[in-house]
């Protein structure tokens, strides 16, 4: 499988070789152990970090959503997705977790990895799940 990732940040310079290792044990992982009666199979995946107005026009194009928002994921349906991330949330979100801003991006990548794989959140239990997989993942990739 071929992860790429790409900051599109105008500011934040986040150490990419590290992350790209990182986020490709998450995808490795979910590949070895997907959460039952899901699967991973996709052969590319795109990592794009981003900063919230991008996003947030990103979410309003496609969502129709107003506001920046974590993560936006994008499965093509050809073996390939997307997952664009926005780092200025993560910040926020690391900041007020008490976390490094690693961990929390790669809990939003572990959250798209398993949209890619079939999982939704859109109702309480779909969500309580997704979170339970979130955890599994993140623990199985060493995070």
């Amino acid at each position: 499988m071929t992860l790429t990732l790409t900051s599109l940040h105008p500011s934040r310079r986040p150490p990419i070789r590290e992350w790209r290792r990182c986020f490709r044990r998450l995808a490795d992982a979910l590949r070895a152990a997907p959460p039952p009666g899901y699967a991973f199979a996709h052969r590319e995946v795109g990592v794009a970090l981003v900063d919230d107005p991008l996003i947030a026009r990103m979410n309003f194009e496609r969502l129709r959503h107003r506001g920046p928002t974590d993560i936006l994921t994008f499965d093509y349906g050809d073996g390939s997705g997307e997952l664009v991330i926005s780092l200025d949330t993560a910040a926020r979100e690391a900041a007020a977790r008490r976390l490094p801003l690693r961990r929390e991006v790669s809990l939003y990548v572990a959250h798209g990895l398993l949209h890619l794989a079939g999982m939704e959140d859109r109702t309480p239990a779909h969500r309580h799940a997704m979170r339970r997989a979130e955890r599994a993942l993140l623990t199985a990739a060493g995070l």
